[in-house]
């Protein structure tokens, strides 16, 4: 399984971090509401009301609101968290964990898949982190496989 946005098979679609699977994440007690993994991720890069805009943004719409903001660290409820750390990413994987948590449709897509999981993007899409990994992490704790 290929996880993609573009994909022609709906569980990797759904599976896609632009794929637009509402859910709400709580970070040091503080509630976001996102339309997407990707509007998540590349919301951190944001601030104030422009985060929240980002927040509830999915597919290319998302994907491009984040295109040449960088920074080493960010901001989100109170915490100071570094660009690409443990934390980083802990926060990206419990996004992935809401969105698949929060929604049937998603929870079905990766309970069904077996075996591995590639995130097979273009070479000028390098994510910081390996989202297959993150995902079959999710699917283990969730699913016992």
């Amino acid at each position: 399984m290929n996880i993609s946005y573009r994909s022609s098979d709906w569980r990797e679609r759904i599976l896609s971090n632009l794929a637009e699977t509402p859910f709400t994440i709580t970070i040091n007690g503080e509630s976001f509401r996102c339309a997407s993994v990707e509007g998540f991720w590349q919301g951190l890069k944001s601030k104030d009301d422009r985060r929240a805009y980002v927040f509830g943004l999915s597919g290319l719409a998302a994907k491009n609101a984040g295109r040449g903001k960088q920074s080493a660290s960010f901001e989100i409820a109170g915490l100071t968290i570094r660009v690409g750390s443990r934390e980083h990413e802990d926060l990206i994987k419990e996004a992935i964990r809401q969105k698949v948590l929060q929604n049937e449709r998603v929870a079905d897509a990766l309970k069904s898949s077996t075996g591995g999981i590639t995130h097979n993007v273009p070479a000028r899409t390098k994510p910081i982190f390996k989202m297959e990994k993150l995902v079959l992490a999710v699917r283990r704790e969730l699913f016992g496989h």
